[in-house]
């Protein structure tokens, strides 16, 4: 049994719409990211209140934090613009050393212990040079995550130094500590040049907390584009079977990233949690009800 989640910004910025849409699915878990047009970390207490009575309201739970902790630049100059920090400023790695401790204090807010961390926006390879400086400067979020029994769960993106499941292997190697997880995302494993299932999954399969779900394939230029659930190159069949044979604990998270043409972000949510479904029941493998039991 699989405990099924989505992305609320992934559906509409107005918050309570969005977890009727996931209430109405059949997921069980939100995770959360942005909403009302702004970052999860940007919100002030009273619209933290109101996010966490309606999620109480639509009887669900947070599978995350998805913070932007070290989706920055790897100096501490050079500040550039990105739509990949999700209506939030983009910081300097000291200033989100600063946001570690407010992420965790986020979690225990949402009553969740993963928080997602990043490894720094890819400029160049990930020399073995890198890897050390990035395996460094996670040292005092992980002292922290030991501390305050959270998971700090490095998502595989590939617009940033860590995007395969090769290279998080690589990351992980010279990690010990049970506090430091992987977010599995096959998607961006895809974009980043990998084959996503068998390949980099297998390579960290043991390691692995939560999974983002997103499906891709190419366009005529032979470019990477974000598809619907089930109609991309990602084997999710194979995916989700070795997800449920390995009884996988953690949650399984839509972020579909495919926007419909001429159509909405809802539309598109809706059409790849349809072909996921279609996955799962072609496989027999049924969801966790959407109770809010974790």
């Amino acid at each position: 049994m699989l405990k099924i989640g989505i992305f609320s910004d992934e559906i509409s910025q107005d918050f309570e719409h969005a977890l009727k849409v996931i209430k109405e699915l059949g997921a069980g878990y939100v995770e959360l990211r942005s909403m009302w047009g702004k970052n999860l970390v940007d919100l002030s207490s009273s619209e933290l209140k109101k996010a966490k009575e309606l999620i109480k309201k639509y009887n669900l739970k947070v599978s995350g934090i998805a913070s932007p902790l070290f989706k920055c630049h790897f100096k501490e100059k050079g500040i550039r613009k990105s739509k990949g920090t999700y209506l939030t400023q983009e910081k300097s790695y000291s200033e989100h050393l600063k946001m570690v401790d407010y992420c965790f204090e986020l979690a225990r807010i949402f009553n969740t212990n993963i928080v997602r961390a990043f490894s720094f926006w890819k400029e160049g390879e990930l020399t073995n040079d890198i890897l050390e400086e990035v395996v460094k400067r996670f040292e005092i979020p992980i002292k922290k995550a030991e501390e305050e029994d959270i998971i700090l769960a490095l998502e595989n993106e590939y617009s940033c130094f860590i995007g395969s499941g090769e290279e998080s292997k690589r990351f992980l190697d010279h990690i010990s500590s049970k506090n430091v997880g992987l977010i599995w995302d096959p998607g961006n494993a895809y974009f980043a040049g990998e084959v996503p299932y068998p390949d980099g999954y297998e390579l960290i399969k043991d390691r692995v907390v939560h999974v983002h779900i997103k499906d891709a394939g190419k366009n005529e230029k032979g470019e990477p584009v974000w598809l619907p659930v089930g109609k991309g190159e990602i084997d999710f069949k194979g995916q989700f079977r070795s997800l449920d044979k390995d009884n996988f604990q953690g949650v399984v998270s839509l972020e579909t990233h495919y926007l419909p043409e001429n159509g909405s972000q809802e539309e598109g949510t809706r059409e790849s949690f349809s072909g996921m479904m279609s996955i799962l029941q072609s496989l027999g493998i049924k969801i966790a009800s959407n109770s809010g039991e974790k």
